[in-house]
């Protein structure tokens, strides 16, 4: 089983434990006779159930939220389950969901024509939110519109799970140009074509996620969030996580950091690599945190700002997390150009 595989299902699994209890904070303890609350939806696009690596990400849900009374409570397990003719295949993903059998609310397998039965499932409930995770399994999945249809959800958040090799690879292929087209539009799919031709590896690997954030954001999302797993220096898969609004953004954010495997002066660098989990980070070459402290000092000078709405303001589309902001404070407060004021600071530039 790669790394990778491991370490995205934690990443979802400790996600949902944060979504819940940030959904559930103020409500009342759920009654066993009332419908569930939340609501997570499992989706790939084709036989992928067959291998353990597919099965991996909904067991670790299903396992975390066993273990954790509101998503115990709360928590419905919506997952379509393509193509699994192999009995070996179907009492494998049985074995997986073992979990389930302690939660409330029992868990939902989809075998045909998932999308109506997925819909009218969630207008019955109406949770206060849904929770997406999709694995396009193939290009034919990529272009099929499971994406479109995971954004209109109402009160969804979306983590997209994506083989970085299969859309590298397909770029040159004509005989798969029409899915991703639509996967990405037919014409950012073209320019993304003539961009990368000639272009390095790591350029390119930048040009093919941009593309994949700018086509998330067409069909709805306004906050998203890229995390990579690489072998060697060659992104080997991304999860994009894709909200409406900036608290599940800034919620999703502190998630991803405490997998990043590179850190400068506490800023993550929102990878992961298995070879860097093993050993010791050196000084860094870059220092984000003193150019963070730099820029808050010039933009915030002679301003008097609570440090949590500073944080708000500034972090979207920066790879700080909250810890960040503290830090650099406290780094301008020594130097004198910042002063603590309870939970205000005086920034003096």
């Amino acid at each position: 089983m790669p790394a990778s595989v491991s370490v995205r299902a934690a990443i979802v699994a400790d996600y949902a434990a944060a979504w819940s209890s940030a959904l559930l904070q103020g409500e009342a303890p759920a009654h066993p006779a009332l419908p569930p609350r939340l609501a997570y939806l499992d989706l790939y696009g084709g036989p992928g159930r067959g291998t353990p690596a597919s099965r991996r990400v909904v067991g670790a849900v299903a396992a975390r939220a066993a273990d954790d009374e509101r998503l115990r409570d709360d928590l419905l397990l919506l997952l379509n389950d393509p193509g699994l003719e192999d009995p070996d295949a179907r009492r494998a993903l049985a074995r997986e969901l073992r979990p389930v059998r302690k939660l409330v609310h029992p868990a939902q397998v989809i075998r045909r024509h998932p999308w109506p039965r997925i819909e009218t499932r969630l207008e019955a409930y109406r949770p206060l939110g849904v929770l997406v995770h999709w694995e396009p399994w193939g290009y034919q999945s990529l272009g099929a519109g499971d994406l479109a249809r995971c954004m209109a959800l109402p009160r969804a958040e979306v983590l997209v799970a994506l083989r970085y090799p299969l859309l590298n690879l397909g770029l040159a292929n004509p005989h798969v140009a029409p899915y991703l087209d639509a996967f990405w539009g037919a014409e950012r799919a073209d320019a993304l074509r003539v961009a990368v031709r000639g272009a390095s590896p790591h350029t390119r690997e930048d040009r093919i996620v941009a593309a994949c954030i700018d086509s998330l954001r067409d069909r709805g999302a306004e906050y998203l969030l890229a995390f990579r797993f690489t072998e060697g220096d060659r992104a080997s898969a991304l999860l994009v996580h894709a909200v409406r609004t900036v608290e599940a953004y800034s919620r999703m954010k502190e998630v991803l950091a405490r997998y990043a495997t590179g850190h400068a002066q506490g800023v993550p660098d929102y990878r992961y690599d298995p070879e860097a989990a093993h050993y010791t980070e050196s000084l860094p070459l870059s220092r984000p945190l003193d150019a963070l402290a730099e820029d808050l000092a010039r933009s915030y000078a002679g301003q008097t700002v609570r440090a949590d709405e500073l944080y708000r303001r500034h972090h979207v589309g920066r790879p700080f997390i909250r810890r960040n902001y503290t830090d650099a404070l406290d780094l301008l407060a020594t130097q004198g150009r910042a002063l603590r004021l309870g939970n205000r600071v005086r920034v003096r530039g």
